[in-house]
C-alpha cells in the first residue's frame, strides 16, 4: 500500500519489530536520493546521512530505547542555531516517505551508535531511523493515536479555517520521544505562534531531543501546507522572544499567507 506523505502522517505509527530481512537496492537507493535532495528547515548547516544494515553484523546500537531493525539511518550534523531542529525536520521527511511505501519506522531518541559506528561519522551525531519490513500491519486509524487532545495543545485567539484546524491536526499527530509532545500552539488567522513545554530542572537532559520533536512536529505542519496549498512561512516575533513564559518557551512563528 503506497500513499502520499501528507495521508502518511494521519495513519503512520511507529514500528518496534522487524523482519531481519533484506530491502531491495532500488528501494534503498530511491530513499537515500529522496533524502540528498531534501531542502534543509535552515540553510548552512552541513548534514550526513549513512545508511546502515544491520543485517550482516550488529551495529552495536546501545540504549533503553534501542530497536532491532534491518536498517538505520544515521544523522550527524555540524552543530549550528537551529541544527537540532533542522535535523528532525529532514529527518521526519524521510520517515514519512518511508512509511509511504509500506515499510516501518521508529526514531531512536534514546540510543547511541556503537563505537565502531561512531567512528564513521562525519560530523555531531544527533539520531538514528530504524526501518525495515514490519512485523505488523504499519498503519492505524488516527483515532487510535494516543495523543494529547486538540484543547490541551492549542489557544485560539481568533476563529480560523478549516485548512488551519487541519495544519494543526497533522502538527499535533507527529511522533516525539517517550510521546512527550512537547509542542504548544497560540493561534490567529494569520499566524501560529509555536511554543515548546519547559522541561523541569531533572529532566533537562530532554532539551536536545525535544528540539528534534519540534523539527519532527515542524515537518508534519509544513508537509500539510504544502498539500493544503497554504502559503506559510517560519518567522521571529522580537516581541514574543523579549518575554519570559512560566512553563512554555517560544520557539518561532508560522505565518500564513
Amino acid at each position: 500500500m503506497n500513499m502520499n506523505m501528507y495521508d502518511t502522517i494521519f495513519s503512520r505509527k511507529s514500528i518496534r519489530k522487524y523482519y531481519q530481512e533484506r530491502i531491495e537496492w532500488e528501494v534503498l537507493d530511491d530513499i537515500l536520493q529522496f533524502a540528498d535532495k531534501l531542502p534543509m528547515l535552515y540553510d548552512g548547516i552541513k548534514v550526513e546521512y549513512k545508511l546502515v544494515s544491520n543485517i550482516e553484523e550488529n551495529q552495536g546500537f546501545n540504549g533503553p530505547f534501542t530497536v532491532k531493525a534491518p536498517y538505520y539511518i544515521v544523522l550527524s550534523s555540524e552543530k549550528k542555531e537551529n541544527y537540532l531542529l533542522n535535523a528532525g525536520y529532514i529527518m521526519q521527511h524521510i520517515s514519512l516517505y518511508i512509511e509511504s511505501k509500506g515499510l516501518g519506522t521508529c526514531f531512536m531518541g534514546g540510543a547511541s551508535p556503537g563505537i565502531g559506528l561512531k567512528k564513521t561519522i562525519r560530523y555531531d551525531y544527533v539520531i538514528t531511523l530504524a526501518f525495515g519490513k514490519p512485523k505488523c500491519e504499519p498503519y492505524r486509524d488516527p483515532m487510535d493515536a494516543k495523543r494529547l487532545p486538540e484543547n490541551e495543545l492549542v489557544v485560539y485567539k481568533e476563529e480560523v479555517s478549516w485548512d488551519i484546524h487541519k495544519l494543526l491536526e497533522a502538527a499535533r499527530l507527529a511522533p516525539s520521544s517517550i510521546n512527550n509532545q512537547p509542542w504548544r500552539f497560540v493561534v490567529y488567522k494569520n499566524r501560529i505562534h509555536v511554543f515548546t513545554k519547559k522541561n523541569p530542572w531533572f529532566a533537562r537532559p530532554m532539551d536536545k531531543m525535544k528540539m528534534i520533536d519540534m523539527g519532527i512536529m515542524l515537518a508534519n505542519l509544513l508537509i500539510a501546507a504544502e498539500e493544503l496549498w497554504i502559503d506559510v512561512k517560519l518567522t521571529e516575533s522580537a516581541s514574543i522572544m523579549s518575554k519570559t513564559f512560566k512553563n512554555n518557551e517560544y520557539v518561532l512563528t508560522v505565518k500564513i499567507g
